[in-house]
C-alpha cells in the first residue's frame, strides 16, 4: 500500500516595529540591567537588536519569556558585571527598588496569582492591574511589581540562637540548593530571614540557617556536603540525556490516526486535498468525540456531523504546527491515517513504515488504543492520547502520554486549590438534594477535607437556600471579606436557583462561586450571572485572545482554511507543537526532558509528570478561569504538580 505524505506549507509573519526605549538601570547581584518597558509589537529580537545582547543572554535574565512580548510588562536587560563590595558586618540587602513606589518579586514555583496576592496583601485584581502581562498566565522566573507600601514589615532577620547559625551565600546558590543542603525546608529559610520573602538570594549576602536538633554542635561553614548549582530555582537538575541535540539534517516521521470513517480502503489521506473535498467525502459517524469533561461544542456545516468536524479541526491544527515547525528547519513526514474501528488499527500495524515512525498522535478512543500502545512500547515510539481523559494505560506503558488529565485529577487539583487559596475565608457549602456521588459532591467532600486540615482562620457553614430562602443566609456572611460558595450538584435546576439567589446578594456581598466548568454548559444560566457571581474554576485549557500567539494562531487558520478555529483547532495546534518540537530538540526518546521544558501554547499548559514509577506521563496542567464582575474572563495562573 503506498502511502502519501501530508504535509501543508503556510507561511507565518510576525510584525516586528521599533520603538523608543522606556528604560531603568539596576544593579542585582553584581550584575547591571536595564529594565526596560516593553512597547507594542517589541519582541526578543528587536530588544536584542537594541541593547546589542544576545538571545541566549536576554532569555536567561528573564526566564520565561516568549519571542512576542506583553506591552507593558518588564524586561531585564544585562549591560555587564560590576564589582560588589562585600560588607564586613553581615547583613541582608534590601530589595532593590527601580521605581520609588514599586519593589520586584521573583515568581518561584507553585506561586499563582492569588498565593502572592495574599503574600503581599493585596487584591489580584490590583496584581494584575499592577502586571498587565499577567493575562497571558503566571511563569515561573516572570518578574513581577509590587507596589512598595505592601513590604513584609518585618525584614531583619531573626536573632541567632543556639538553634540557628550564619551562612555566605556563594555565587549560583538558591533557596532550594540550601534548603536540600542543610535539610531544612524552604518556608523554614524565608521564615529566619523575612526579606526572602520578596527577594532572590544574592552572592555575598549573608543569611541565618535554622539548624535541627542533629546538626547543632555542626560546623555549618566546614560541612562537606555536594551543592546544586542552577539558574532557576527548580528542585532537581535535568536529566543528563536532556541536551539539546544537533538534528538539522534528520528527518522525522509522525503519524496522525484520526476516525474520519473515509469510504472502502480509502485510508490514507494524500496531501493534495482540500477541505471541502475531504468533508465531502467523511461519512457520518455515531462515536462523539471523546468528552474531557468541558469540551465546548462544535459548530460545523449542516450536512457534516459536527463530531467528525471537530476531527477535521484538529487536523488542520496539526498542519499549522507542522507548517510552524517547517519554518524553523524541522525536517517532518506527516502520515495521516483514517482508521475507526480495531480492524483498521491493527492493519495499520502490520505495515514496515509504522516501525519506522518517531511519533505517533491517536488513536483518539480509549477503546482502540490498546494494540497501538502495545506496539508504541515494543518499538519505543512515543504514543500521545490527544483527546481523551480516559483509559489507564499511562498506568504501565513508560511511551504513553495523556494529553487531557483525569476528571478524578482535576477534582483532587481543585479541592486542593480550594483548601490553599480559601483557609482563611467564610466558605459556605450549599445544601442540596440527589446524588451524593457526583463529581461536585467528591469535590465538596474533598474540599472540606483540605479545609480542615490547613491552620487558617476559615469560616465553614452550610445553607439550604430551598428551605431557608434568601434572606437568613446574611447573618452568616462576611460583610468586609470574600464568601466563597460551592454547589455539590450539576442538576441545572438545582444550581439555577442557587446562582439567582447568589446573584441577589452579590450586590451588597463579596461573594465567589466555586465550581467546575460544567457549570457553564449549563443552557438555562445566562452567562451575566456567573460574572457577577465572579464564577472560579480549575480547566486544562483557556484561550486568551489577547495573546500575541493566539491572535497569529487565528489569523493563520482563517487565512488557510476560511473557516473559525475552535477548542479542536487548538488542541490539534498545541499537541503537535508541543511533542514535534520536544522529539526536534531531545530526539525520541525526550521523557525524562518533558518536566523541564514548558512552552508556551494557544489554549494548554503542558506540565507532564509520570504516574507510576513503571508507568506514562498525564499532563497535570490546570488553568485558574475566573470570571470578573466587569465581564472579564480571566486566566489567573497556571498550575501544576511540582
Amino acid at each position: 500500500m503506498k502511502l502519501f505524505i501530508a504535509i501543508c506549507f503556510f507561511t507565518l509573519f510576525v510584525s516586528l516595529s521599533h520603538s523608543c526605549f522606556s528604560q531603568k538601570e539596576v544593579e542585582i547581584s553584581g550584575v547591571k540591567y536595564v529594565l526596560h518597558t516593553v512597547k507594542k509589537s517589541e519582541t526578543v529580537f528587536s530588544l536584542c537588536q537594541k541593547y546589542k545582547v544576545t538571545q541566549k543572554e536576554l532569555l536567561q535574565a528573564n526566564p520565561g519569556i516568549t519571542a512576542i512580548l506583553k506591552a507593558g510588562s518588564t524586561v531585564k536587560i544585562p549591560v555587564g558585571k560590576v564589582e560588589v563590595a562585600v560588607p564586613q558586618k553581615p547583613e541582608v540587602p534590601k530589595p532593590v527598588q527601580v521605581e520609588p513606589e514599586y519593589y520586584y518579586h521573583k515568581v518561584a514555583r507553585k506561586q499563582t496569582i492569588f498565593s502572592i496576592a495574599k503574600q503581599f496583601g493585596i487584591s489580584a485584581n490590583d496584581l494584575i492591574r499592577f502586571n498587565p502581562e499577567l493575562s497571558n498566565g503566571l511563569m515561573v522566573g516572570q518578574v513581577l511589581k509590587i507596589p512598595v507600601k505592601t513590604l513584609p514589615q518585618s525584614t531583619e532577620p531573626m536573632s541567632v540562637q543556639q538553634s540557628a547559625t550564619k551562612y555566605k551565600v556563594e555565587k549560583g546558590e538558591t533557596l532550594f540548593s540550601l534548603a536540600a543542603r542543610f535539610g531544612v525546608e524552604v518556608s523554614e529559610l524565608k521564615n529566619a530571614n523575612p526579606s526572602l520573602f520578596s527577594r532572590s538570594l544574592e552572592a555575598g549576602e549573608t543569611i541565618v540557617i535554622p539548624v535541627k536538633s542533629s546538626t547543632k554542635n555542626q560546623d555549618v561553614g566546614k560541612m562537606e556536603v555536594p551543592r546544586t548549582v542552577s539558574i532557576v530555582e527548580i528542585n532537581s537538575e535535568p536529566p543528563s540525556d536532556c541536551d539539546p541535540i544537533n538534528a538539522k539534517n534528520q528527518k522525522y516521521k509522525a503519524a496522525l490516526i484520526l476516525p474520519f470513517n473515509l469510504p472502502g480502503n480509502d485510508h490514507i489521506i494524500p496531501s493534495n486535498i482540500d477541505r471541502t473535498t475531504l468533508l465531502s467525502r467523511i461519512k457520518l459517524n455515531s462515536q462523539p468525540i471523546p468528552a474531557s469533561g468541558d469540551t465546548t461544542t462544535i459548530v460545523g456545516l449542516t450536512n457534516i456531523d459536527p463530531k467528525l468536524e471537530g476531527f477535521l479541526e484538529f487536523y488542520e491544527g496539526v498542519l499549522l504546527a507542522i507548517d510552524s515547525l517547517q519554518s524553523k528547519g524541522m525536517n517532518i513526514e506527516l502520515y495521516v491515517f483514517d482508521a475507526s474501528n480495531q480492524q483498521m488499527i491493527n492493519a495499520l500495524l502490520q505495515l514496515d513504515e509504522f516501525r519506522d515512525l518517531n511519533l505517533i498522535i491517536g488513536p483518539v478512543y480509549p477503546e482502540l488504543q490498546e494494540n497501538m500502545a502495545a506496539f508504541a512500547a515494543k518499538n519505543r515510539i512515543p504514543m500521545i492520547s490527544p483527546l481523551s481523559p480516559v483509559g489507564n494505560f499511562e498506568q504501565n506503558n513508560s511511551w504513553y502520554f495523556k494529553v487531557n488529565p483525569t476528571k478524578e485529577f482535576q477534582i483532587e487539583q481543585t479541592a486542593s486549590y480550594i483548601g490553599t487559596e480559601f483557609s482563611d475565608k467564610n466558605f459556605i457549602l450549599l445544601q442540596v438534594s440527589g446524588n451524593s456521588t457526583s463529581t461536585e459532591a467528591k469535590l465538596a467532600q474533598m474540599s472540606i477535607e483540605k479545609l480542615a486540615g490547613q491552620a487558617g482562620k476559615n469560616m465553614f457553614h452550610e445553607y439550604n437556600f430551598q428551605k431557608l430562602g434568601v434572606n437568613s443566609i446574611k447573618p452568616i456572611l462576611d460583610e468586609t471579606g470574600e464568601n466563597i460558595f460551592f454547589i455539590p450538584t450539576d442538576n441545572e435546576a438545582q444550581v439555577s436557583v442557587a446562582v439567582t439567589n447568589l446573584n441577589a446578594l452579590a450586590e451588597n456581598y463579596n461573594i465567589v462561586l466555586m465550581g467546575t466548568p460544567t457549570l457553564t454548559k449549563l443552557k438555562s444560566i445566562q452567562t451575566e450571572n456567573f460574572h457577577r457571581v465572579r464564577l472560579r474554576y480549575l480547566s486544562h485549557y483557556f484561550i486568551d485572545y489577547n495573546k500575541p500567539l493566539v491572535r497569529r494562531f487565528v489569523s493563520q487558520y482563517r487565512e488557510t482554511f476560511s473557516a473559525e478555529p475552535t477548542q479542536f483547532s487548538h488542541q490539534g495546534f498545541d499537541v503537535a507543537y508541543y511533542f514535534l518540537s520536544a522529539l526536534y530538540r531531545y530526539g525520541k526518546d525526550f521523557r525524562n526532558c518533558l518536566p523541564d521544558y514548558p512552552m508556551e501554547l494557544t489554549q494548554m499548559f503542558f506540565d507532564f509528570r509520570k504516574v507510576t514509577p513503571m508507568g506514562g506521563y498525564m499532563n497535570t496542567g490546570l488553568f485558574v478561569t475566573a470570571y470578573e464582575r466587569n465581564f472579564d474572563i480571566l486566566n489567573y495562573g497556571a498550575i501544576g504538580v511540582k
